[in-house]
């Protein structure tokens, strides 16, 4: 009777694997077979335990949860990197002030000046998102760059679907001098944050927009500058 249970568990369990990694990327599929490795180092380790071996059942133990990774473990982070609630991001060009709330991960912002000044960008239509994009072009500063990041995670298509020369220009990295208030701003942090906090914030935000995990390379460089202006003392 035994055996059959843990025969129709292997099966179900295989039939689930099966199914998640079929729906998974590339990534995600990585990150299960790290996960489904470390479950099952886990379980011979803890078997090892059960018949008096457990000199070899602690190694295997903790390359089981080293398989797992962080986030297996720690869902919502170490304890000790976990941020207080109602923290926000700000970013602020001459045509739009960008918020990023860390609860939820949603990213909005306003319009600043111009035919559209006061309205979100996420009320507006896409021939209005068309003519902010043409005002951002022409301000001289990295406003094009933050409507495009806002775009990039907001509508992933928008180059697709707009076609000429702004599905190909590559984002404008930031210039000048940043000040402390907005390096604060932009971790989401108060003035006087202590180190660890900023690098915390730094590493928590990069997560969110590296470039490599489909993030915005402009506001990642924005990210690492901020962390250099309050760590450069």
């Amino acid at each position: 009777m035994i055996n059959f249970l843990i025969a129709g568990v292997i099966i179900v369990g295989g039939l689930w694997l099966i199914r998640q990694f079929s729906k998974a990327t590339p990534q995600q599929a990585s990150a299960l077979t790290r996960q489904v490795g470390g479950v099952a180092t886990i379980a011979a380790a803890g078997f090892l335990t059960l018949r008096g071996q457990a000199a070899i059942a602690a190694p295997l133990f903790v390359f089981g949860l080293g398989l797992m990774g962080k986030s297996a473990l720690f869902p919502t982070g170490f304890p000790w990197e976990r941020k207080s609630p109602g923290q926000t991001s700000r970013v602020r060009t001459s045509v739009i002030g960008m918020e990023l709330d860390h609860d939820t991960g949603r990213m909005d912002g306003e319009v600043l000046t111009g035919p559209l000044q006061g309205k979100r960008l996420s009320s507006l239509t896409d021939a209005q998102l068309a003519s902010l994009h043409r005002l951002c072009g022409g301000a001289g500063d990295q406003s094009l760059s933050l409507l495009e990041a806002w775009l990039d995670r907001a509508k992933p298509n928008w180059r697709e679907a707009w076609g000429g020369e702004q599905g190909e220009r590559k984002a404008q990295a930031p210039s000048g001098k940043m000040s402390e208030e907005e390096a604060f701003a932009v971790l989401g942090l108060k003035a006087g944050a202590k180190e660890e906090e900023i690098r915390s914030a730094h590493r928590r935000l990069m997560k969110e927009f590296h470039p490599d995990k489909g993030g915005s390379d402009y506001l990642a460089a924005k990210i690492n500058q901020a962390k250099e202006r309050l760590l450069q003392d």
